[in-house]
């Protein structure tokens, strides 16, 4: 049977809550299980706070772009920018295209070498119109394009000079192998390597066997590894000494396939042009210090600037590179090759079944906040979509426990200004029961992202809203005077109101939401950010509207739970931030009490101003009926 509750007047005031046997025992539960979430924890702590150097590495083709704008060669400008800080360089793995820029190989399509021959009055080979042909200018320059690539290539005999033949236009993408006069410069003069191995559009032979000993990270080219999809093995063996980089925001074909079975670093990266027009060498500073102390991001691949859109593109660059190194001196990083990542982080099955047992525990008393049959009911429409999205797996548990533990707090204490802190404790109970239960090898590394992230800031304030709804009348009840109401000005506002927030919570999520950050939270993240991890702003928001609602209990009910709705949008943003497994564990407990605390602050602020509006606006409209 469900506890006993005292529901609240149409005031809205407080309830009372009788915690019966069944709950003091799941309650015992939830606390007893965060015993071995915690040890998973401090493990992961453990890991994290071992990763502390950074490398710094530039894209050698934008390199040489703007070079070309100046007259200076790629590494030219590449010892210019090593003095400010620069560490290493990523050099591509060589195309037709870029064999014949270097004069090393010459190239024609079958329809251009037609044309030439036809018109020196010679008979034309029998070769397609749209095959691409190569010649080498250099001995032994195409051996490693035609060694590795299958199905192999057709070879002919012209004016004593043998040609190659692939179907169709191949030049830009069929993989040649590494420049190694260009990796011997490069690495002679001080860089760090970083190779960037291309796939073939069918298969590789030996898949790796060409990779540079003078490397130190693999950065896979294009949206797939190299060997995909059939030759991923000879990958994993080819990889071993090296890391490879997993991207943020590329997801690549085959990476989930691997990232178990070889070293990795996570990498930020960001578009040409998109640095070219948009960022200024302090945004993209700050991004990339923002990835490096939030993501545990540790290979920041920078690209130079190439046109003047933004100022001089030389000046620019120079900025880029010492204002970010310096930064990241001055925060305590060691900026150069990354020689070890610390230890892998390895999780344990039972302390993880554990755990899932708490986010279970935690269900079953979310289930009993609601009066029957609609809590059973809820609880089973939980399951049911922590299976849909997760699957049978550790992330339908962090899942479950993302939807369950934020709207579980404000539903089991009194509601008074207290309840707001330990709404928080059980959501950073929730969060470390999520991180044990979700966190391994590959969610750490983002290659498997957490599983149904936009319900976390959707499912529970909507739950929360309809529980508080069912204190008062019964679902069909509800139905009678939505039917029978008489539509206000007042009614119109609130729900256009409601409308307008629940769009800004759904649209504002992930790194490209459609409804963009305003100069005001940028200003306040920025400013906060100088000091303590940036917060988020739903909970700057969220918190102070709930600790209003909680301090006037004298407030109606349909004004109060709106504001506290907007309270669970603060706790879901909780475990939302846990459930970024690649930001570190002590990052988001950092966030979660700065935004606490200014979010107490602010609405210590609010809830006297509020009181006094009250109090004079019920003057105000009293004095309307003394007339």
């Amino acid at each position: 049977m469900n506890p006993r509750r005292v529901g609240p007047s149409a005031s809205g005031a407080s309830r009372r809550i009788a915690i019966g046997p069944l709950d003091a025992a799941l309650w015992l539960v939830v606390l007893l299980t965060l015993i071995p979430a915690a040890v998973l924890a401090a493990r992961r702590i453990g890991v994290e706070g071992s990763r502390e150097q950074v490398a710094l590495v530039m894209d050698e083709q934008a390199l040489a772009r703007q070079g070309n704008l100046v007259g200076l060669t790629s590494l030219e400008l590449g010892r210019r920018y090593q003095q400010l800080g620069l560490t290493g360089v990523a050099l591509y793995e060589d195309t037709i295209e870029t064999l014949v820029a270097k004069g090393y190989a010459a190239t024609l399509l079958g329809s251009e070498l037609k044309a030439q021959l036809v018109a020196d009055g010679q008979p034309a080979p029998a070769v397609p119109s749209d095959a691409t042909l190569v010649t080498a200018l250099m001995p032994g320059a195409l051996d490693r394009l035609v060694a590795k690539n299958v199905p192999a290539a057709r070879s002919f005999e012209l004016d004593g000079r043998t040609w190659y033949l692939w179907p169709g236009d191949v030049k830009t993408f069929l993989p040649a192998g590494p420049d190694r006069a260009q990796l011997a410069l490069w690495k002679g003069a001080g860089f760090d390597v970083a190779y960037r191995p291309r796939n073939a559009p069918y298969a590789l032979t030996e898949v790796g066997d060409d990779f540079p000993a003078e490397a130190s990270y693999l950065i896979h080219a294009g949206t797939q590894l190299t060997g995909w999809p059939s030759g991923l093995e000879g990958l994993v063996s080819a990889s071993q000494p090296y890391l490879t980089a997993v991207i943020e925001g590329t997801p690549q074909n085959g990476m989930a396939d691997v990232s178990g079975k070889i070293p990795t670093v996570r990498l930020l990266s960001f578009n040409q042009d998109y640095v070219d027009r948009r960022l200024r060498p302090a945004d993209l500073v700050d991004k990339y210090l923002l990835a490096v102390e939030e993501r545990n991001v540790r290979l920041l691949y920078l690209r130079p600037y190439t046109t003047v859109e933004l100022g001089d593109p030389i000046a620019n660059t120079e900025a880029l590179v010492s204002s970010l190194s310096k930064t990241l001196r001055a925060q305590g990083y060691e900026v150069g090759p990354l020689r070890t990542l610390g230890r892998e982080f390895s999780t344990t099955m039972w302390l993880r079944a554990l755990a899932a047992l708490g986010v279970l525990a935690g269900g079953l008393l979310l289930a009993r906040r609601l009066p029957a049959p609609w809590g059973a009911a809820a609880l089973a429409a939980l399951l049911l979509l922590c299976a849909w999205f997760g699957g049978a797996s550790w992330d339908a548990a962090a899942l479950l426990a993302a939807l369950v533990f934020p709207t579980l707090g404000f539903l089991s204490f009194k509601e008074r200004w207290p309840a707001i802190l330990s709404a928080t404790l059980v959501s950073l109970a929730g969060a470390l029961l999520l991180t044990a239960v979700g966190s391994e090898r590959e969610t750490l590394l983002a290659i498997r992202p957490f599983s149904g992230v936009g319900l976390t800031l959707v499912v529970p304030p909507a739950l929360f809203l309809v529980a508080y709804m069912l204190r008062f009348h019964r679902p069909v009840e509800w139905v009678k005077r939505l039917v029978r109401m008489n539509i206000t000005f007042a009614h119109v506002a609130v729900g256009l109101a409601a409308a307008a927030a629940v769009a800004i919570v759904v649209l504002r999520r992930g790194n490209d939401p459609v409804i963009g950050v305003s100069q005001f939270e940028l200003t306040l993240r920025s400013f906060l950010g100088e000091f303590v991890a940036r917060p988020r702003f739903k909970e700057l928001i969220g918190h102070p509207a709930a600790l209003v609602a909680l301090a006037l209990p004298g407030w109606p009910a349909w004004l109060r739970g709106p504001l506290l709705t907007a309270g669970v949008v603060a706790q879901a943003s909780i475990l939302n931030s846990f459930s970024h497994y690649h930001t570190p564990l002590l990052i988001s407990l950092e966030r979660t009490g700065v935004a606490l605390l200014v979010g107490l602050i602010l609405g210590a602020v609010l809830a006297p101003v509020a009181a006094l509006l009250t109090r004079l606006g019920k003057r105000w409209l009293a004095s309307a009926d003394d007339r």
